[in-house]
């Protein structure tokens, strides 16, 4: 696909370091944008957003219900609709419930303080792999009460192949591989499910299995989605949120003032969830434009996230912010089930790290993966000690 549009190339280098000037464009100019080679309709606009997330009848994460197919390993939580999805989503909430999340915090500052205490005798570090991912990593295998795996060369693998098929309709080459990459992690679930586990969520969903009525496939893909969204999309968010303040130091007290306050600012400002998708299950108007029945939707979140429609002042980094209708964890039935662990680690490992090394800087170049579904860092090379610098 060339995905040469006026307006969006959405893997473009230069839009993937920073894809905030053309959001803004296409919200000015064309904020219900058709673009032609991803055949998609593309929102910008926090009303209209917020309109699809909120409305599953209308602007479906289920295609089959127009007839386009699922692959089984994308079948899950994620992918059906009420009332389809509805006792799954009850079942989940119940599991997460059923955790004590205030333990889960206190054991989320312990691990953040042994990790900054292997680093701590370092001059740098790449803080991608050397914190967040462990840190996150730890914390939602913890929830879920599966041992996290080994970080081998499979692992590196199957993961990076994952995350690039999250653009499988930019580049429909990364589709294949990211389906066997789901399949690889649902199986693994399988498995530990299949043993018995007794603790986390995963001790929950053996013990009630029978109170729902899915297949085991869409049980282990729902807990898959779960458990790799839960380190892979907050250890991109701490990596956005930590250059967005390294690059602010003077805002630094304010973070630490009031850190929940910040942590919502910086979802909204530098959230990792850029884009979801849905198909139109009927003919809709929005403005002057209609979207027929069969039609993709792309929902532009990050977009919706800096409308001057709903926010004041929407491209700056304002800490105290409030209220703060962002749309960072979605919204609808679909919203982010483990929004409150990711604000968790965030309130736990932001604070911990900058605390411990005041003098926290950039020190090399950022490297981006090449996603624009979910945006982030593959590298932060930061220097533990010395003189602050800005981000470059």
């Amino acid at each position: 696909m060339s995905n040469q549009d006026e307006l969006f190339n959405p893997l473009d280098p230069e839009v993937i370091r920073d894809p905030y000037p053309v959001y803004r464009r296409l919200r000015e100019e064309d904020p219900v944008h058709w673009h032609s080679e991803l055949g998609a309709w593309v929102l910008t606009r926090h009303a209209d957003c917020l309109q699809a997330l909120k409305n599953p009848a209308v602007f479906a994460a289920d295609f089959r219900k127009v007839g386009i197919p699922t692959p089984g390993p994308l079948l899950s939580l994620q992918t059906l609709d009420p009332p389809d999805q509805t006792p799954l989503r009850h079942f989940a909430i119940d599991a997460l419930r059923s955790q004590d999340l205030g333990t889960l915090e206190r054991n989320a500052e312990e691990r953040a303080a042994r990790l900054l205490d292997e680093i701590a005798g370092r001059d740098s570090i790449n803080f991608v792999t050397d914190f967040a991912t462990p840190f996150t990593l730890g914390t939602i295998s913890q929830l879920v009460g599966m041992p996290p795996p080994e970080a081998d060369e499979e692992w590196r693998q199957r993961n990076d192949e994952l995350h690039r098929s999250m653009d499988a309709g930019l580049d429909p080459n990364s589709e294949e591989a990211g389906l066997a990459a789901r399949q690889h992690f649902s199986d693994f679930v399988g498995r530990w499910l299949a043993g018995g586990p007794t603790e986390g969520i995963s001790g929950f969903v053996a013990t009630n299995r029978s109170k729902v009525d899915y297949t085991d496939a869409v049980l282990n893909n729902s807990l898959r989605a779960f458990w790799h969204a839960g380190f892979e999309v907050p250890a991109r968010f701490l990596g956005n949120a930590l250059t967005t303040l390294l690059n602010r130091p003077e805002l630094l007290p304010q973070f630490f003032a009031d850190v929940d306050a910040g942590v919502e600012e910086l979802v909204r400002f530098s959230g990792p969830v850029h884009v979801v998708s849905r198909v139109c299950t009927e003919d809709v108007t929005i403005d002057d434009r209609r979207l027929r029945r069969g039609d993709m939707v792309i929902i532009v979140l990050a977009a919706a996230n800096r409308d001057p429609a709903r926010f004041d002042d929407p491209e700056n980094l304002v800490l105290t912010r409030s209220p703060n209708p962002h749309l960072g964890f979605g919204r609808g039935a679909h919203s982010c089930l483990g929004n409150a662990v990711a604000r968790i680690e965030a309130r736990v490992a932001l604070p911990a790290l900058l605390r411990r090394f005041p003098d926290l800087r950039i020190d090399g170049e950022l490297a981006w993966w090449e996603n624009a579904t979910l945006r982030g860092h593959s590298a932060i090379p930061v220097a533990l000690h010395g003189e602050p610098a800005a981000v470059r």
